[in-house]
């Protein structure tokens, strides 16, 4: 188990947190490892009724680490450190609140399409960097989030890889509710209690409506997304753009993915 990945419960709200500040809470396999685990461990528990994910140290997630991305794999096919964790989170059926702080970038934006509720502190910048990297998004999110913001912003978001306040994201329909930075943690954690007080067969019947039909185009569209994903990867382009990323160049390097 990782150490970089925090787990509390609080009454009926199991709390997932991200600490690992001095990356910018940058995601490792270990870290992916934790949260998958602990996801699966929250569906199966009659004590928890919802999830809260947050970050630690003022930070959502700057996304994967970049050490990920290179070949040290042998050839052929290979799942992402990630997909775990992306099959964890769909296969939830409890509510899934966000709290964002600071920086969402790549998988720390993705995840946010899946989440029933997002608060975000009114100084965090969704990022969606995936073409910048030599990559292409994945959780599904190039079907979900155009469902969401619609074609032209989703287009915008993810071919440009500009940072996105969070004022324009509660516009376009990603989040919820933006707070003060100092008081995000705590109207989200009371957002997740409200979830965890409400009777639950009725919120998770509900929920899975809410859902209905879009669980197969889902896991078609994961299923493509990483085979694409692992290709690009191994590109000579992608390649160079992750080593020069870890070496530190002076060249202005895009954020994690």
């Amino acid at each position: 188990m990782s150490e970089d990945v925090m787990v509390r419960q609080d009454g009926n709200v199991l709390v997932i947190a991200l600490s690992r500040p001095e990356k910018r809470n940058a995601l490792t396999a270990s870290m992916y490892a934790q949260l998958a685990q602990s996801f699966q461990d929250a569906e199966v528990s009659t004590s928890v009724h919802s999830i809260l994910l947050r970050g630690n140290g003022g930070v959502f997630t700057s996304g994967n680490d970049i050490g990920l991305f290179l070949n040290h794999d042998a050839e052929g096919p290979h799942e992402p450190a990630a997909a775990s964790f992306i099959r964890a989170v769909i296969a939830l059926s409890k509510p899934l609140v966000a709290c964002v702080r600071g920086h969402a970038v790549g998988i720390g934006a993705t995840v946010l399409l899946h989440c029933d509720y997002v608060v975000a502190s009114d100084d965090a910048r969704l990022r969606f960097p995936f073409v910048d990297l030599g990559l292409c998004p994945e959780f599904a999110s190039t079907l979900v989030l155009e469902r969401i913001v619609g074609r032209t912003k989703a287009a915008e978001w993810m071919l440009l890889g500009a940072p996105i306040p969070a004022g324009e994201a509660r516009s376009a329909g990603l989040v919820n509710q933006i707070m003060p930075a100092e008081l995000a943690e705590e109207e989200a954690l009371s957002i997740a209690q409200r979830f965890a007080s409400k009777p639950q067969m009725a919120l998770r019947a509900t929920r899975a409506l809410l859902r209905q039909g879009g669980d197969d185009s889902l896991a078609e569209r994961i299923d493509w997304e990483s085979e694409v994903f692992d290709a690009l990867r191994r590109t000579p382009e992608a390649q160079q753009i992750f080593r020069l990323f870890l070496d530190r160049t002076p060249q202005a390097m895009p954020t994690h993915g």
